[in-house]
């Protein structure tokens, strides 16, 4: 039996999707990142109060000035390789065990036994394979049977 499901990164809905998953995939990513500049913060101000010396705090501002660029370059990537992807067909052939990915950059059969961590989003799935690749498989029957 094959269930099928399609998605338009390149419409205003698939990126906003893309946009919405990728920000909370960041949000989880990033939480110790941030929980290290709220610390160098507090030791810049302590250290600007009794030594009168901004270096923690220029430290700081220059690592959250980072973070910031980094997030955004990332999401940037991001959309555009979805917006690049066009309409990504995801076809689940469950007699054989294999996901077909359809889509700009070509046809990828991926066996589910190659599949790697899947990650639960408010809007899509997110699935590692292969050596690093992440794929966003959104709301659908596809995901809905992965997810089993």
């Amino acid at each position: 039996m094959t269930i099928q499901q399609s998605i338009d990164w390149a419409s205003p809905d698939g990126q906003v999707l893309a946009e919405r998953v990728y920000r909370q995939m960041q949000n989880k990513v990033m939480w110790w990142p941030l929980l290290a500049l709220g610390l160098v913060s507090i030791i810049g101000v302590v250290w600007v109060v009794y030594y009168r010396n901004a270096i923690f705090l220029a430290l700081a501002a220059a690592l959250g000035l980072f973070m910031w660029w980094n997030a955004r370059r990332s999401l940037q990537q991001v959309l555009t390789t979805a917006r690049n992807s066009g309409v990504t067909q995801f076809q689940l052939n469950q007699d054989t065990g294999v996901l077909h990915i359809i889509n700009a950059h070509g046809t990828y059969q991926l066996p589910l036994t190659k599949l790697g961590q899947t990650t639960r989003y408010h809007g899509a799935l997110s699935v590692r394979y292969g050596e690093g690749g992440t794929m966003m498989i959104p709301d659908g029957p596809v995901r809905t049977a992965l997810e089993r």
